[in-house]
């Protein structure tokens, strides 16, 4: 009996370092097979360009938007992947649809259409552009979209230190996803020129 003792701790002892050798394999394998899919998922996005991405986004909005034409958050997000596109007009015509189809429009949707609006009239800060802007900051005082760009407006216009007040208003909202350290650099070259 001792000696079958003798050669069973031995062939256990094998047994169980080949078993977790083996697993350790099969589990470093599918890790690594998991990986290979993942990037293979991806790769077709890989590949395109980002107008070629923003394009595909556009297409999946306008399916989503076949099947549900009163869903004014749709219409929002095609807005915006229109103007992120430069296809100013498309964004104005639609946020105008998600502006009819919201009961109670938002500051942000007025801002975006100003937006829209701005530069599909060649970046100028129309009659119509400076209500729209009016109407978002009356809904919110501080909206970010509204001041950035009469900020660039006064600035552009030579009118430093009102685009300076404009940016140190934003600055002091706490707003979050701020970029304060751009802001803060164009407050410093305004007052650059002011000198």
């Amino acid at each position: 009996m001792t000696m079958n003792r003798r050669l069973w701790t031995p062939l256990i002892s094998s047994v169980l370092i080949a078993g977790s050798l083996g697993g350790y394999y099969l589990l470093s394998d599918y890790q690594r097979l998991e990986t290979q899919q993942a990037v293979i998922a991806a790769a077709p996005f890989e590949q395109l360009s980002v107008l070629e991405i923003s394009d595909k986004r556009i297409l999946n909005l306008q399916d989503k938007l076949y099947d549900d034409k009163q869903n004014a958050t749709l219409w929002f997000q095609l807005g915006n992947a229109y103007l992120y596109n430069g296809e100013y007009d498309n964004a104005l015509l639609v946020f105008d649809y998600s502006i009819k189809l919201t009961p109670s429009p938002t500051a942000t949707l007025y801002s975006a259409k100003a937006s829209a609006l701005y530069y599909a009239g060649g970046q100028h800060l129309t009659v119509e552009v400076e209500a729209l802007l009016e109407q978002a900051l009356s809904l919110e005082v501080n909206n970010q979209t509204a001041l950035m760009m009469l900020a660039s407006n006064e600035f552009m216009n030579v009118r430093y230190q009102q685009a300076i007040d404009l940016w140190v208003q934003l600055l002091d909202s706490d707003q979050q996803g701020l970029d304060r350290v751009s802001i803060i650099n164009s407050i410093n070259q305004a007052k650059q020129f002011i000198r």
